[in-house]
């Protein structure tokens, strides 16, 4: 018995025993890095980065040398892949590990060799002879670098194009791709089943609960029995998700019953709440100012939406009502109601003023939007001891052009503004034309650390009428927050005795470089300029161009950016109080 207790006692010391030198000779976790050689393209690159398991892994260590070199190669036909669908189709991968280094290193080592180009780009169709499918031309052109993404996008986008002309219900039915070798070029062919011509059925309304389904029938951009083009669809959409009722919507096109090619169409909602109240502050030169928002999405139970705010700051207060009614004899057009009035105490003028207006405006798509309308306007202004009575019946004519990517933090695209207004006198006056356009660019320059740059230029002029007999609320001015940073509100420009006595010509001009290498924090620097000029005064330093620079922070909320500007003039004139301005507000400069 003691015998055999012995030997039972002498296997379970050994098994202790040879644990210990196995421990000993590999440690329990394999730390180690990557270094990917020979990668001339970019993407090629980048997609080994996101996709093969022994990079992405590499901050969880396997528990031995053998996990790791499994790892190793799974990735090699991965990577092999990611090569052909780049159209490096000779390309080769090996993948090294260096037990030497501490930590051990991970080699991947590609040799991308040339990259495919087209030859040639087919598009078929098949039992279709619809004329207007013949003008579905392939993006993609002979020559042009081999890459499977653009073959993807490419069927997508003809999908696409089939559903503008009529078809909602193409597929892509046979995908051949053929390989030259030898010349190392490939020949592409993609064949579509358009399905059935589509036509414009009726509509139905789903998820509503407090907004009535009239309202969503009079914003339908189509008429029945039309034919199906799902560019319609998505601009209304679009529309309906930018008027704030809903929280989604979404338009589908369903099959259509036998023996009919009218397909109906399922309008699918989400309401939102009804009612917002909305707080705001921000600081500039002027001082502190604050802003109250109410807003009510259904005010009279046909979906028209009631806007109205209440503003101050230390020159300024100013209440504004507006009530837009979507559908307005068009699906496509709204009437817009506003009201506003307030009292305005710069260093210019003293005014109180109550403006009322009316205006249609049209969507022609997403990106353009033009309106017309008529107001009327009455203003009690006061400038160097002179007060005066002015009251216009108003014609504006208004068009804008935005394609930014984003309203807030915008970083490609652009924007077009311009409105112009004919101010009919009533009261013994001028009459005169007021016009404005503003020219916005955004580049991004370097996706990885979100470094874009923008540019902002602005012009105005007031014509049929001296600067005298313009109300000085009406004229134009420079300097500030919004205008040129690093000048006080309203300081650059004609002045008389040193006080600003705005012109008729504006000019103003922005540059910004932005850059958010986090999620968080961004950071920006930027150079203002501009003037406004007039006859009034001769003399040639109040029409010298002004300049500002500065630095921004931006800190990233989930309503957009916070911004924070700190701006100094280049040249300023000797009536140029403080050197230095501060201005916090939510959303970029422009």
């Amino acid at each position: 018995m003691n015998g055999w207790i012995r030997q039972l006692g002498g296997l379970i010391c050994a098994c202790f025993c040879a644990g210990a030198v196995l421990s000993a000779g590999e440690p329990n976790e394999v730390e180690y890095k990557v270094r990917i050689k020979g990668a001339r393209d970019n993407a090629v690159k980048r997609a080994v980065k996101e996709s093969a398991r022994t990079y992405m892994m590499r901050k969880r260590p396997p528990s031995t040398y053998g996990q790791l070199r499994r790892r190793m190669e799974k990735d090699v036909p991965l990577i092999e892949t990611i090569l052909e669908a780049n159209g490096y189709y000779d390309g080769s991968v090996t993948m090294d590990l260096n037990l030497e280094e501490s930590p051990v290193r991970v080699y991947i080592r590609l040799d991308q060799g040339e990259q495919y180009r087209f030859r040639t780009v087919d598009i078929q169709f098949v039992d279709n002879d619809d004329e207007r499918l013949n003008k579905i031309k392939p993006t993609i052109r002979r020559k042009n670098k081999v890459v499977a993404t653009d073959v993807f996008n490419e069927q997508q986008r003809i999908i696409e194009q089939l559903a503008r002309r009529g078809y909602p219900f193409g597929v892509l039915t046979r995908r051949d791709v053929e390989i030259d070798r030898e010349n190392q070029v490939v020949d592409l062919m993609l064949e579509f089943d358009p399905g059935p011509l589509a036509f414009f059925g009726p509509a139905k309304v789903n998820g509503l609960e407090k907004i009535p389904d009239k309202y969503i029938h009079r914003q339908i951009p189509w008429n029945e029995g039309a034919r199906y083009d799902a560019q319609l669809v998505h601009d209304f959409e679009t529309r309906l998700l930018s008027a704030g009722q809903f929280g989604s919507a979404r338009v589908t096109p369903q099959q259509a019953g036998s023996g009919t090619n009218a397909i109906p169409m399922n309008i699918s909602l989400n309401e939102r709440a009804m009612r917002t109240v909305r707080l705001g502050v921000n600081y500039s030169d002027i001082g502190p100012g604050g802003r109250i928002d109410w807003e009510h999405r259904n005010l009279f139970g046909g979906g028209e939406r009631f806007e109205t705010s209440l503003s101050g700051s230390p020159i300024e207060i100013e209440w504004e009502g507006r009530l837009i009614r979507a559908g307005f004899l068009d699906g496509r057009q709204s009437l817009v109601l506003d009201v506003n009035a307030g009292q305005e105490m710069p260093d210019a003028y003293d005014a109180k003023r109550a403006v009322g207006t009316a205006m249609v405006l049209r969507d022609f798509n997403p990106n353009i939007q033009a309106g017309l309308g008529m107001g009327y306007s009455y203003s009690l202004v006061e400038q160097f001891d002179m007060r005066d009575r002015f009251a216009y019946v108003l014609f504006p004519v208004q068009a804008v052009f935005d394609y930014r990517d984003d309203r807030l933090n915008p970083q490609r695209g652009g924007q077009l503004f311009g409105q112009t207004s004919w101010y009919e006198d009533t009261q013994g006056f001028d009459s005169f034309l007021k016009s404005q356009a503003e020219a916005r660019k955004y580049f991004m320059l370097w996706r990885e650390i979100h470094l874009s740059s923008a540019f902002r230029l602005t012009l105005g002029s007031i014509d049929g009428a001296d600067v005298a007999g313009i109300p000085a609320d009406e004229r134009f001015y420079a300097g500030g927050g919004g205008s040129i940073r690093g000048y006080e509100y309203q300081s650059v420009g004609p002045k008389l005795n040193g006080t600003p006595t705005g012109g008729d010509k504006l000019l103003e001009f922005s540059a910004e470089l932005r850059v958010q290498p986090g999620t968080r924090l961004g950071y920006v620097a930027f150079i203002d300029g501009g003037t406004v000029y007039n006859d009034l005064t001769s003399d040639d330093a109040n029409r010298a161009l002004r300049y500002g620079a500065g630095l921004g922070l931006r800190w990233f909320t989930g309503i957009g950016p916070l911004r924070a500007d700190l701006a100094y003039p280049l040249n300023p004139d000797d009536t140029q109080k403080e050197r230095l301005q501060f201005y916090i507000s939510l959303g970029q400069a422009f």
